[in-house]
This record gives C-alpha cells, sequence and structure tokens, in this order.
C-alpha cells in the first residue's frame, strides 16, 4: 500500500472515529436527556401523586359539603313543612277566631233574649208585696238551675181565701219557663175568671186547659206537664185546704210534730193516665201550725258526705230540729243547710221552697 492510499485510509478511520465520537457524544447527550427526562417524569410522578391526593381531599371536602348542604336541605324543608303548617294553623286559628267571634255574637244574643226573656218571667211572678199581703207570713227560697226555669211561684186572693201556688213544671231553662208562663197564665183564668175556688178543682180545670192548649190529644204530642201544689187559706171557713198533684208537703202542727203528706199520683196535664183524680186535705186553722211546699229540685239534689240524693226524710229530719225558731230564721237555716248539703255539687234543677205559718 502506498503513501496515498495509506493517507487516505487513514483519514477514513479518522472519519469513522470522529463519527463514533460523535455518536458516542450523542449517546451521552441522549443519556443525559434521558436521565432529565426521567427525574422530570419522577417530578411528574410526584406532582401527579399530590394531585391526586389534593384531588381526593377535595372529593372529600366535597362529600363533607354534601352531606353538609342535605343536612342543610332537610333542616330548609323541615322549615318549610314547619312554616305550612305554622300557616296553616294561623289560617285555622283566623277561620276559629272568625267562628269563635260568631259564637260569641250569637252566644251574646241568646244570652239578652234569656236575660229578657227572665224580666218577663220575674215580672209574672207575684212581688213580695204581694204575696205579703196575701200570705201574711212565710218564707220562700227560689233558685233557678239557669236563668230562667221551670219552678214557679204565685198567689191571689179572693174574699177571704188566699191562695199559694207552687209549681214544678217538665224541663227547666227556656222551655220549663214557657211552662211557668202557661201555668200562671191558666191560674189567672181558671181562679180569678173561671171562679174555680176548690184546690182539687182548681187542679182539674188546669189539667183540662193544658190538655187542650198544648193539643195533647194528639199522638205526636209531648207530654209536658205540672207538678203543682195549691195551699189555701180559708179564713171564711176557718181551714186549710190543700190539693197536690205529684209533690209531697210537710205539716207541722202547734206541738212542732212534723208529717210529710203525699200528693196525688197524677200531674197536671199530659194524657198517658187516662182517669186523673185530685183530692184536697183539710185541716182546722191554726195559730202557728207551718206548711211546707216544695219541688223535687230540693228532695233530688245530691250532696252530703256520700253524694247522695237529700231526700223527704233528711229534709224532715232537718225541718223538726228548727220548729223552735221564728219563720225568718228558718229561712236563714234553710238556705244553711242546703249550701252545706251541695257543697261543691253543681245544681241539678231548679229549686223553689215556701214555708207558710198561720196567723
Amino acid at each position: 500500500m502506498n503513501n496515498d492510499e495509506l493517507r487516505k485510509k487513514i483519514i477514513e478511520l479518522e472519519n469513522i472515529i470522529k463519527d463514533k465520537d460523535q455518536e458516542i457524544h450523542q449517546l451521552k447527550e441522549s443519556e443525559m436527556a434521558l436521565a432529565d427526562a426521567n427525574v422530570r417524569i419522577a417530578d411528574l410522578f410526584m406532582d401527579l401523586e399530590e394531585a391526586q391526593e389534593q384531588i381526593i381531599d377535595q372529593k372529600n371536602e366535597i362529600l363533607q359539603q354534601n352531606e353538609e348542604l342535605s343536612e342543610h336541605i332537610e333542616e330548609l324543608s323541615l322549615i318549610n313543612e314547619q312554616l305550612n303548617i305554622a300557616q296553616t294553623l294561623n289560617e285555622n286559628l283566623h277561620k276559629q277566631q272568625i267562628q269563635a267571634d260568631i259564637i260569641k255574637k250569637a252566644h251574646q244574643r241568646i244570652l239578652s233574649s234569656i236575660h229578657y226573656a227572665q224580666n218577663i218571667q220575674k215580672s209574672i211572678f207575684p212581688s213580695s208585696h204581694r204575696l205579703k199581703d196575701n200570705i201574711k207570713s212565710y218564707f220562700k227560697f227560689f233558685s233557678p238551675k239557669d236563668l230562667v226555669g221551670g219552678d214557679f211561684y204565685w198567689t191571689t186572693h179572693v174574699n177571704k181565701k188566699s191562695f199559694l201556688i207552687v209549681g214544678d213544671c217538665t224541663g227547666h231553662g227556656v222551655p220549663g219557663a214557657f211552662m211557668t208562663l202557661i201555668g200562671i197564665a191558666l191560674l189567672e183564668r181558671t181562679i180569678n175568671v173561671l171562679k174555680v175556688h176548690d184546690p182539687a178543682k182548681i187542679l182539674k180545670t188546669m189539667d183540662a186547659l193544658i190538655i187542650r192548649l198544648l193539643r195533647q190529644n194528639r199522638i205526636e204530642s209531648h207530654r209536658d206537664s205540672i207538678d203543682m201544689t195549691i195551699f189555701l187559706e180559708d179564713r171564711e171557713r176557718d181551714e186549710v185546704i190543700i190539693s197536690s198533684a205529684k209533690r209531697c208537703f210537710i205539716r207541722s202542727n202547734y206541738n212542732k210534730e212534723l208529717e210529710s203528706l203525699k200528693g196525688d199520683r197524677n200531674p197536671v196535664g199530659d194524657t198517658s193516665i187516662a182517669e186523673k183524680i185530685f183530692s184536697n186535705h183539710h185541716f182546722p186553722r191554726r195559730q202557728g201550725d207551718r206548711y211546707y211546699m216544695y219541688s223535687d229540685g230540693i228532695t233530688d239534689q245530691f250532696g252530703g258526705p256520700r253524694d247522695k240524693k237529700l231526700g223527704n226524710k233528711r229534709l224532715i229530719q232537718f225541718l223538726s230540729s228548727i220548729q223552735d225558731q221564728q219563720l225568718f230564721q228558718q229561712q236563714i237555716q234553710f238556705e244553711e243547710f242546703l249550701k252545706d248539703w251541695m257543697k261543691d255539687q253543681h245544681q241539678i234543677d231548679d229549686m223553689v221552697f215556701f214555708g207558710v205559718e198561720i196567723t
């Protein structure tokens, strides 16, 4: 091989070495770039892990916020329901208030009417002055269960005859009060217009008048009636005559001995009893004798230590214990006795009680 060829070969080898060095340099650069890339990839992985942790944290935070939001939504829903309920209650309360106002006004009108009826009933009843003119010595206890009632009393004087009538109509309140007006009007007609002065005949006449007035002969009619005691002090014949329909009365003689006498079993009015008999009880007119007449509201009243009816027996025992007292004192004692008997019990019926002393 000549020098030219050798030189040419050397140049070729140098070029090859140079290319190899360049390739090695490129490989080193590639290796360094790869190492940098690995570092960057590692950094990216670390960043990715942090990002994942942040995402997880954010996810958990979002979940917690969702839970809190759900709770708030439930609270808002509950508040909304409560507001709806409150609104409904408010509307109902407003309606109830309107209804209460209507009921209150209606009650006031009814109460006003009953007060007016009470004034009418009181005006029909005899005054204390009229009672004193006809019955010289008496005491009276009168207590309707309501503002108006079905018990009544009435008196009149014809020649030397003094009448005192104590009545107990069916029912109490307004219906009973209507019956008292009917009873007093028919008594006025019977005694002062028709001139019927015999007590038993007065009851018989009253019975017929009530049946006719209330049309009780009809099948569908009501069986309204009056339990009634008629006391007659006849100064001309010097006797006392009493006729009583379904009521007892009590007599105290000059020896202060009490006896309870039963009236006839028939009421005044009501056609359920075909043949009615009313009879008279005759007593000599003696100074100091006392007579007690009353409605069943007295004896039927519950009270006492065992919450039982007062009854005739206890009433007679009480009256026996006060016979040494004057009549006006007896009234005080009677009212106290009845008050103690009732205590906290409510009154179950109308009450009327009369004590009369012959002077």
